[in-house]
């Protein structure tokens, strides 16, 4: 009997922490999205009065080490200074896909973020101010909606698997 209710006790104790990493992958999601809009805003006053190339740009950003972006930021930074033929986008391309990997944010606001870069360098710097402008003010209606989330769906994640877990113990008993 006391094997069991231990059991059952460990049972409650994992449904709580599945729905607390869950809850946090919310909250570093929304963290990871301000982040975005603080790298594009450096990478906007970058352009704005250093007058640094596409690659000085990126390279800058990926001194920010605590940010989310610094490694995608380093390797475009590195697949820019190789001069191997291929596109910006095609740069692109193998780069978000480890963004994918490594941070929460979601398929929208990678494609903002894709637009964005596609987008630098191809005109003059008051347009791409405004488009980084643009971008950032994109982000922040996710960060908006990523903050109602929080409080939703994460919440109502944390709670309904950890009373899903209570109710399994309970069928156990």
């Amino acid at each position: 009997m006391q094997i069991k209710i231990f059991f059952i006790g460990i049972l409650i104790g994992a449904s709580y922490l599945i729905g607390d990493i869950i809850h946090k992958a919310f909250i570093k999601r929304h963290k990871e999205l301000n982040e975005v809009i603080r790298i594009l805003e450096i990478i906007r006053m970058d352009l704005a009065f250093g007058l640094y190339t596409l690659e000085e740009v990126f390279y800058r950003a990926s001194l920010k080490q605590d940010y989310c972006l610094c490694n995608f930021c380093k390797d475009m930074q590195e697949d820019l200074s190789k001069e191997d033929g291929r596109t910006l986008e095609e740069m692109l391309n193998e780069n978000i896909i480890k963004l994918k990997k490594e941070t929460n944010l979601q398929n929208k606001e990678i494609d903002e973020l894709k637009k964005l870069f596609l987008t630098l360098g191809q005109s003059d710097i008051e347009s791409q101010q405004r488009l980084i402008d643009l971008t950032c003010e994109n982000l922040k209606k996710f960060t908006s909606d990523s903050k109602e989330e929080i409080f939703k769906k994460g919440s109502l994640y944390k709670k309904l698997i950890t009373f899903i877990g209570i109710c399994i113990g309970i069928i156990l008993i």
